[in-house]
């Protein structure tokens, strides 16, 4: 038999998966050193020339024409890139979002006691100081005074230098009525508050101001687009809860030009002082870089950057944002009842500084981070405004609601110990399963898809909580914590599906080898020239003789008269030595995957399933909808691997119900978080129905395996679906002569159903109980004698105690029909294919350890 080849390594292929994870992984921000110093020059002037605009220019210098305005105004531009008339963008507009922001901002003060004016807030009227945070909410779309186009403006001469890529179509273009948008808003931690003193020394005023930025993610729900995301820089006005944001890129000097968008002139003067120095300060580190950097610091897009030689025109926004005040007699109501003397800016203060540098203290209660927001687009000509009152119900949207970072992080941190929590319990239903299945016999029961299943998941969890960890230094512990678990989960996982693989390889090799020549690899026969055999003394035999039979291999009986299997040894002997007429074949065994390829083909699946995943986020929410939904069923569908198993091979359970129950519960717990609580750390939408068809799927499941173990795998299944298997359950009839009739033990009562020995059995088997009990006992005995069936008693030979057999009497029918009542009677006794009899808890116990005969020590089929 030549040798086979074996079967290829796949630790290459690994490796070149975990390469193409890495480099796809990794943040594409560095700089393109290779662009040459001409485009980061020029673009490095052209921002050094904006910022001397902005040092230069006073307010009203920007007074664009309006749509309401008289014919004898004149109206002021700046020289910024996308703040010319000249550039056509829709300026028009400009007036009604300046009237927009400064609604929405009365309208957030005036809905709290007091009436202050909302430029200058009163003690009691005081909205988060440091807006970093996670909000999330649902927005409605407004049309501008004129429809614009992105084929009616000349990029050329907008930006010259630039090759813009898109054509007429542009980016982050909204085209639907509504939607939903995330916003993660960021007040950089080295930034100091900027104060414009003025005449007034009014602390109220709008003179103090912080640099911020947030990331933005808008989804188009209602043409079922995919979501963008872009980020924004600007300002924040702490005392007013008032940020103004913008997008910058090489049509559009956002942030150079901002302050001249504020909403009034203390606004501009406190913004414009913070931006000189700032802007100030990152231009001056890029132009002492000796290879500068092409990037442009204040990009919107996010993923991956600007490319310095093909640039994607996007729609440009101005966002402003109203943060709502805090309701004080609540926030003093639930924390700090000591300080209520003190009043509520102090409370407000202390508990800032306690959720941003922790040190104890008690807070029973963080208000939620509660603000509007209006973007407008001047160069698309459009609007996106937060849903909620006055204008819409308090049914129809509250604006944007979230919490600040500090109050997430910690939600985010105690989820992830959850989640960890939960994993320490598989950890221990696993290897209370272990020492349970650790023979052969239990081993081969279990579905190897149903350990594959579990283990695929865990092996995902443990590389996302892997990369988790090293990504942010806020959630390093717990995310150490709970890489730990899962790598410990994984590991108690792939030794067990080892095991089962390696049990389960006979019956592998078996069933491909039963499959049909197709797959055997034998060789083609040649036929050999027609030619009359000769006879036994060398001569050719006549042409009407009829064909010569084969030789008879001698048969040797052995000493122990077990002529069967000598027979059978010696037949499958001379059916392997090729005669005449016909060539040796040769049947290749089939390859059985080694256990680095599978290990392979499980990382490759595992990547595949997380790039999908990740790519997934930005799909369009119906399709998203379905793929998550649909991967979740997949996952949940674990148990009907092992519920086909048990047809297959007539096995009532292969696991114990501690551990069924166990892993269900804990695999769907964090479905139901993410399915069912509104405010999860991921922002996802409810869904119960969705919930319910899985947790009901899941639940169906248990409950046929419950079926199968009470009433045996295949009650209800047609013989047809499934392989012959022995029934170790089978219905006992005095004349079932095709099954060898009645086991051994019971074939002595056939003839003498009222012998001695059988009324020795019956007064032995009532010999500890009471007279009412014998008495109960014989009524039900000649109950069943009246329906057409008999108990008989024999002896385990397992636990030495006797055991009652029903037994049908010839020429009748089965009382029970087939039905639950005859299958639960049948579970009391288990009959051998070597025709003994046992108790079923006995031979199952037995089976546990040696697929044996406990009396004739043949073999016999697994449970």
């Amino acid at each position: 038999m030549p040798p086979q080849p074996q079967p290829q390594d796949s630790g290459r292929v690994l490796l070149i998966f975990i390469l193409m994870f890495w480099i796809m992984a990794t943040p594409d921000n560095g700089p393109v050193t290779f662009s040459g110093p001409s485009f980061a020059t020029s673009r490095l002037q052209r921002q050094r020339q904006a910022h001397r605009v902005l040092n230069s220019t006073k307010w009203g210098d920007f007074a664009p024409r309006l749509v309401d305005d008289g014919q004898g105004n004149s109206p002021r531009y700046l020289n910024l890139t996308g703040f010319r008339e000249d550039d056509g963008y829709g300026w028009e507009d400009f007036g009604k979002f300046r009237d927009r922001c400064r609604e929405w901002s009365s309208n957030a003060f005036s809905s709290r006691a007091g009436g202050d004016d909302w430029n200058r807030p009163g003690p009691s009227q005081l909205p988060w100081k440091n807006a970093t945070g996670r909000v999330h909410g649902e927005w409605v779309r407004r049309p501008g005074t004129k429809l614009r186009q992105a084929a009616g403006y000349n990029l050329s001469a907008i930006a010259p230098e630039i090759n813009w890529q898109g054509g007429s179509v542009w980016g982050r273009n909204v085209t639907g009525s509504y939607g939903k948008i995330q916003m993660e808003l960021e007040e950089y931690d080295g930034t100091e508050e900027v104060v414009e003193e003025t005449e007034s020394k009014d602390v109220r005023s709008a003179a103090v101001v912080r640099e911020t930025s947030a990331s933005v993610t808008v989804q188009d729900v209602a043409n079922g687009a995919m979501s963008w995301s872009m980020r924004l820089h600007g300002v924040h006005w702490p005392r007013q809860g008032a940020i103004l944001l913008s997008t910058t890129s090489e049509k559009f000097a956002g942030i150079f030009g901002l302050p001249h968008l504020s909403p009034g002139p203390e606004f501009f003067l406190s913004s414009q002082k913070l931006l000189n120095v700032t802007l100030d300060e990152v231009l001056r580190r890029k132009e002492s870089v000796r290879f500068a950097d092409p990037g442009n610091p204040w990009s919107s897009v996010i993923e991956g950057g600007d490319d310095p030689w093909a640039l994607a025109s996007h729609c440009e926004y101005v966002m402003y944002v109203q943060l709502y005040p805090l309701d004080a007699s609540d926030t003093l109501s639930n924390n700090y009842h000591n300080h209520a003397r003190d009043g509520f800016t102090s409370l407000l203060d202390e508990m800032e500084k306690e959720l941003r540098f922790p040190t104890g203290a008690p807070i029973k209660k963080v208000p939620d981070l509660k603000m509007s927001m209006v973007a407008w687009s001047p160069d698309c000509g459009y609007f996106l405004e937060s849903k909620g009152p006055p204008i819409y119900p308090a049914t129809d949207g509250h604006h944007l609601v979230g919490m600040k970072e500090e109050v997430f992080l910690y939600e985010f941190k105690m989820w992830i110990l959850a989640l960890a929590a939960l994993y320490m319990g598989k950890i221990w239903l696993m290897k209370a399963q272990m020492k349970e299945t650790c023979t052969p016999s239990t081993i081969g029961r279990v579905s190897f898809y149903t350990a594959a299943m579990m283990l695929l998941a865990d092996g995902i969890v443990f590389t996302v909580a892997a990369a988790l960890s090293l990504a942010t230094i806020n959630t390093f512990l717990a995310g150490l914590i709970l890489t730990f678990t899962t790598f410990m989960s994984t590991a108690i996982g792939a030794a067990f599906l080892a095991d089962v693989y390696k049990t389960q390889e006979p019956e592998r090799r078996t069933r491909e080898r039963n499959r049909g020549p197709n797959n055997t690899g034998a060789a083609a026969t040649a036929p050999t020239p027609a030619t009359a055999p000769a006879q036994g003394d060398g001569l050719p035999r006549p042409v009407t003789a009829p064909p010569a039979r084969a030789p008879s291999p001698p048969i040797i009986i052995p000493s122990d008269q077990d002529i069967d299997a000598e027979i059978a040894e010696v037949t499958a002997a001379a059916a392997a030595v090729p005669t005449r007429g016909t060539t040796a074949t040769t049947t290749r065994e089939p390859q059985e995957p080694s256990a680095a390829s599978l290990a392979g083909r499980f990382a490759f699946l595992a990547l595949a399933i997380i790039f999908t995943s990740v790519a997934a986020t930005s799909w369009p929410t119906p399709i998203r909808n379905f793929y998550v939904n649909a991967l979740s069923f997949i996952y949940l569908s674990l148990w009907a691997p092992q519920i086909y198993r048990n047809i297959q091979r007539n096995s009532r359970r292969a696991f114990a119900w501690r551990f069924m129950i166990g892993q269900s519960v804990l695999r769907l717990a964090p479905f139901a978080y993410f399915y069912l609580v509104e405010d999860n750390i991921i922002f996802a939408e409810t869904d119960w129905t969705s919930f319910a068809v899985l947790a009901g799927w899941l639940w169906i499941q248990l409950w046929i395996l419950a079926f199968q173990d009470v009433l045996g795998p295949r009650f209800g299944i047609p013989k047809s679906w499934a392989p012959e298997a022995w029934d170790y359950h089978p219905v006992l009839r005095e004349d079932n002569i095709e099954a060898g009739g009645l086991p051994i033990g019971l074939v002595g009562f056939e003839s003498a159903p009222g012998s001695p020995e059988m009324e020795r059995g019956r007064s032995w088997s009532l010999s500890g109980d009471t007279d009412r009990d014998r008495d109960n006992h014989r009524e039900r005995e000649k109950d069943k004698e009246r329906k057409g069936t008999m108990v008989r008693n024999i002896d385990c030979a397992i636990c030495r105690e006797v055991l009652e057999v029903p037994v049908v009497k010839a020429g009748v029918e089965d009382p029970t029909g087939g039905g639950v009542a005859g299958v639960l009677a049948r579970r009391a006794y288990m009959v051998t294919p070597c025709r003994h009899i046992f108790h079923t808890k006995c031979l199952e116990g037995w089976l546990r350890f040696r697929l044996q005969c406990p009396i004739c020590r043949d073999e016999l089929p697994p449970l």
